[in-house]
């Protein structure tokens, strides 16, 4: 029988299903995937393969939906500086344990509503 071993959490994890793109300290493109699980300070992301390294900082950018409730598709894009503390092979993508160390400015951003062709062809003359 297995022994259980308790976990090492700070804080409670949520599950998450939130896309993530993943860049260096120059902006330069690492990887994307998705959140699975988020807490006050960390999450679990699964992402295609790279090579990230164990203590590498990154930058992460969460996309979440906004608070606001106007029948639009308002988003806002977090942004966390990250440290790599776990790394997990998952098939053929690579599970990311990250530490949050810093939150940098957030993005917001809305999305309209599709058009209805109409109003396409009204825009278009």
């Amino acid at each position: 029988m297995a022994e259980r071993v308790s976990e090492r959490r700070r804080s409670v994890r949520t599950t998450a299903a939130y896309p993530v793109s993943i860049t260096d300290h120059l902006g330069r493109f690492l990887t994307k995937g998705r959140a699975a699980n988020i807490s006050e300070h960390g999450l679990f992301v699964v992402a295609g393969m790279t090579s990230l390294k164990l203590d590498q900082h990154v930058l992460v950018m969460i996309t979440v939906p906004s608070r606001k409730k106007t029948g639009r598709s308002d988003v806002r894009t977090v942004r966390y500086i990250c440290r790599i503390v776990r790394k997990q092979t998952l098939g053929q993508l690579l599970g990311l344990g990250m530490e949050l160390l810093e939150k940098l400015d957030t993005e917001s951003r809305t999305t309209a509503p599709p058009r209805s062709a109409n109003e396409k062809n009204c825009a278009s003359t």
